[in-house]
Order: structure tokens, then C-alpha cells, then sequence
């Protein structure tokens, strides 16, 4: 009965001590968006990080970054905040490879002050260096522009880009990136690989939410497609309104 009671005892004190033990610090991140379609350069990408944010208990701080780049137009859309995502280092890949329309990501948790960090796009540079360059072409073009419907990829904004020989399928998706304060709608057109949803089996990047939509292709006007990229600039914009809903 002694022994029994005194193991009582010690169970008692060992949840009072346990409940004297000061709770875990909440962690600071940095908090910060990107979004940017313009003028988008590998080499003099530079972000300034003024914000940052108390995190619940347990949560990290993550970073995640995509890099789109079609024909020679390019976006970066971003997210720095808490995640509760477990930790886990630094993964840099491409979700769709070059040639034609490639998507690449970067993304991070951590849990020390102030980890996410990041200010440059040196991961990609190196990722994109790593990857041979396709320069046989396939004779097809394609419009091609990364943005936003009534801002970068207007029909006055649209080009027409050849297409390497491995990706000779004309592409138009409209693209929805969710995070945080981060909530981007954009358009991505250009040459690829296949017909299909370029992000069709990411849901998420990171704690980026990723919703994608195909701009259906106009069968009625399909007929003339083939001159679209042949004629002068504003034939081949006004062909680019017949053969894409938006």
C-alpha cells in the first residue's frame, strides 16, 4: 500500500513539474508576397523583406517561390510566412521541365528567428543551369505571355515565339496561386509539351493552393490557326482572340 501510494506521489509531482516548464516561444518569420510578370530577370531579383509575423505554437516559417518562364517572358510568384507543415530543407525542382513552358519551385520550412530568408533567385539560376538547352525547332510558333489577363498578356502585349521541336503544342491556361495574402490570377500561354493541365497533379506548392483552368481551344476557328503566326502582328493578335476564351 506504501509502495503504491508513493508512486502516486511521484506521478503527481512529475505532472505539476511538467506544468511548471515554461511554454515554447512562439517563432518570428518573415511575412512577405511576390507577384511579378514584368521586366522578370534571374540575376537581379532582389527582395526586400520590411514584414514579419508572430507564428502559433509549433508553426514554422516557410518559403516558397515559383518561376514560370515561357518562350523569353517570365513571372515569379511567392509566399514568406508560418506554415504547419513539419520542417524540411531546401527542395529546388522543376514541376514542368523545359523545353517550352516551364515551371520551377522552391520551398522551405524552418524553425530558428527569422529563417526564411531568402532574397534572390540563385536556386534557379543554378537549377537552370543544370538542365541542356533545346535548340532544334520545330517550324510550329505559338502566342506567348506569363501575366495578368488585362495587364502583361493584353493582345498588344502577346508575342509569337517559335517552338522547339519537343514542345510544338500551343498552350493557354489561366492559373490561380492562393497563400496567405497572396491570391494572383494570371495567364500562361505558350509552347509545350502536351495538351493537357500543366499543373495537374500539384494541388499545392508549398502552401501555395494551385487552381488551373484550360482555355479551351475554338474548334470553329481552328481552320485558320495555322495562319495566325504568319501574318503581320495585329492579324496574328486578332487570330489570338478567336482561338482562345479566356
Amino acid at each position: 500500500m506504501v509502495l503504491k501510494d508513493w508512486r502516486s506521489l511521484q506521478l503527481l509531482c512529475l505532472l505539476e513539474a511538467i506544468s511548471l516548464l515554461p511554454c515554447a516561444e512562439a517563432l518570428l518569420c518573415y511575412e512577405a508576397t511576390a507577384s511579378a510578370f514584368r521586366a522578370v530577370s534571374l540575376h537581379n531579383w532582389k527582395w526586400l523583406l520590411l514584414r514579419s509575423m508572430v507564428c502559433n505554437q509549433r508553426e514554422g516559417c516557410e518559403e516558397t517561390i515559383v518561376f514560370i518562364e515561357t518562350g523569353t517572358r517570365k513571372g515569379i510568384l511567392s509566399f514568406k510566412g508560418c506554415s504547419s507543415a513539419f520542417s524540411y530543407p531546401p527542395q529546388i525542382t522543376y514541376l514542368v521541365s523545359p523545353p517550352g513552358v516551364s515551371i520551377a519551385s522552391y520551398s522551405r520550412v524552418c524553425r530558428s528567428y527569422l529563417c526564411n530568408n531568402l532574397t534572390n533567385l540563385e536556386p534557379f539560376v543554378r537549377l537552370k543551369a543544370s538542365q541542356p538547352i533545346s535548340t532544334l525547332p520545330s517550324g510550329k510558333s505559338c502566342p506567348t505571355c506569363v501575366g495578368k489577363h488585362d495587364e502583361e498578356c493584353l493582345p498588344s502585349f502577346v508575342t509569337t515565339e517559335n517552338c522547339p521541336f519537343s514542345a510544338s503544342t500551343c498552350h493557354s491556361s489561366t492559373l490561380q496561386f492562393q497563400a496567405g495574402n497572396l491570391n494572383t490570377t494570371f495567364l500562361i500561354m505558350g509552347c509545350a509539351r502536351e495538351s493537357r493541365k500543366l499543373l495537374s497533379d500539384f494541388q499545392h506548392i508549398g502552401s501555395i493552393r494551385v487552381t488551373e483552368v484550360i482555355n479551351i481551344l475554338d474548334k470553329s476557328s481552328a481552320v485558320g490557326a495555322g495562319h495566325c503566326s504568319r501574318g503581320p502582328s495585329w492579324s496574328a493578335l486578332l487570330c489570338l482572340l478567336r482561338l482562345f476564351r479566356h
